[in-house]
């Protein structure tokens, strides 16, 4: 009889450690269930903030440096601020990034060089710096010429699009060569190579964006360039920086833009369909302003400056140009000049905004083109009197009437008289 309470005795042990064991293995198979949902869980959320690595003609930007990484974030938020520009900028470069790109391979330019036009020119070709940078790659006059390029006042080939990336791409080349790193040849572009490499030979150890350049506008240059090339090209990997509407808007690989334009933007460029046959459909090129959109540098100082141009270019400014820029004031319009020829009573000149401005209520963009005629030419003071005739909005190609008058100072009507009419600045306002 104890035996058999014995031998009953066991099997209930058995029994109660079998369910145990089949407790516990529920159990732990429970818990690893719950584990791998954790992490799937945990690797979904984590997956949006998972940015592969942002880099610049193969050259990595560095996540081991505090100053570099800050300012870093701080660019990227702050163009990612102005993402309706960069949609604008998209169109204009979806027609001629694929007219420049097989030009840069052809020459072993990296194609991240693409994006240094939008800080240049941003992606129009008459625009012409104060120091005389022109064209779509803002060559200067001497180091265009030294390239080859015809350069005078009836024919400027830094204005051919096709012509003027050749010419660039020489000279990228010869700055490699130079400097031999990517990074500092997109710097030397805006600051000149001589500083560049005397920086880069003091400071050997230290990373191209971490030199201690000068200019704020050579500090921010670099990082501003790689922050357009990030957003236009992964706008879906900054959902933190850019709303739903502008990572959809700067994701289409394929903008749409209609034969007429696209013909319209290549005559900007002094080219048409026969430069590029495959590149362009048929279409009636039709008169477009030749900038919708500007780029303002973001320095570090967080003041919004001009477009950069080259530090130690030869030649400082236009040939013959006027020697005195017009004075910037709340109300005052600055523009300058896309006309040439003699000053004459009478005849009607074209002058392209070059500063966003708003007066009484009318808001004007880079890129409107005014046309103004010359009321007076006083041969004593040497001065010329000139009064608004209508603007044309860049982006809608509305007429719109204008009565403004020419001011040299503010509330100072008149200006004196240029050497040359092309790229003449003059200020205008309401009087």
């Amino acid at each position: 009889m104890t035996k058999f309470i014995q031998m009953v005795a066991a099997g209930i042990g058995c029994l109660t450690t079998l369910s145990s064991l089949s407790a516990l293995a529920q159990t732990n198979q429970f818990l690893a269930l719950n584990a791998s949902s954790s992490t799937t869980e945990f690797l979904l959320s984590a997956k949006p903030n998972l940015v592969e690595a942002v880099h610049f003609c193969g050259e990595n930007l560095p996540t081991n440096q505090p100053t570099i990484t800050a300012h870093w974030s701080r660019t990227l938020s702050r163009q990612a601020a102005l993402a309706s520009t960069l949609s604008l900028l998209k169109r204009r470069a979806s027609v001629v990034f694929p007219l420049i790109e097989p030009i840069l391979k052809q020459y072993g330019i990296p194609s991240d060089f693409k994006f240094l036009p939008l800080l240049e020119s941003a992606v129009t070709n008459r625009a012409v710096s104060r120091k005389g940078a022109a064209g779509f790659w803002q060559l200067m006059p001497q180091t265009a010429q030294s390239l080859g390029l015809n350069v005078s006042r009836r024919h400027d080939e830094r204005f051919n699009l096709q012509k003027a990336t050749h010419a660039a791409c020489q000279y990228l080349n010869e700055l490699y060569d130079q400097l031999g790193s990517w990074m500092l040849v997109a710097t030397a572009y805006n600051a000149g190579p001589n500083y560049i490499q005397q920086l880069s030979r003091r400071y050997p150890d230290v990373h191209p964006m971490a030199l201690p350049y000068r200019a704020a506008e050579t500090k921010a240059y670099l990082f501003q360039a790689i922050a357009i090339k990030e957003l236009l090209t992964r706008p879906q990997a900054y959902p933190s920086h850019l709303s739903n509407h502008h990572i959809a808007a700067l994701s289409d690989s394929e903008m749409s833009v209609s034969a007429a334009e696209r013909a319209a933007i290549l005559a900007s460029f002094d080219m048409d369909e026969t430069d590029f046959p495959e590149a362009i459909e048929k279409g009636e090129p039709t008169f477009i302003a030749d900038s919708t959109t500007t780029v303002v540098l973001l320095t570090e100082d967080e003041t919004p400056a001009e477009s950069p141009e080259p530090m130690e270019s030869p030649v400082a400014n236009v040939a013959g140009s006027s020697s005195s820029a017009p004075v910037v004031a709340p109300n005052r319009l600055i523009t300058r000049s896309l006309s040439d020829g003699p000053l004459v009573e009478g005849k009607f000149f074209m002058f392209q905004v070059v500063q966003p401005v708003t007066i009484n209520e009318r808001t004007f963009a880079v890129g409107d083109v005014i046309h103004a005629y010359v009321e007076l030419i006083d041969p004593v003071s040497k001065r010329a009197f000139l009064r608004t005739d209508r603007l044309i909005s860049a982006q809608t190609q509305e007429t719109i009437p204008l009565k403004l008058v020419a001011t040299e100072q503010p509330k100072q009507p008149g200006a004196a008289l240029p050497t040359q009419v092309n790229g003449w600045q003059l200020g205008w306002e309401q009087l």
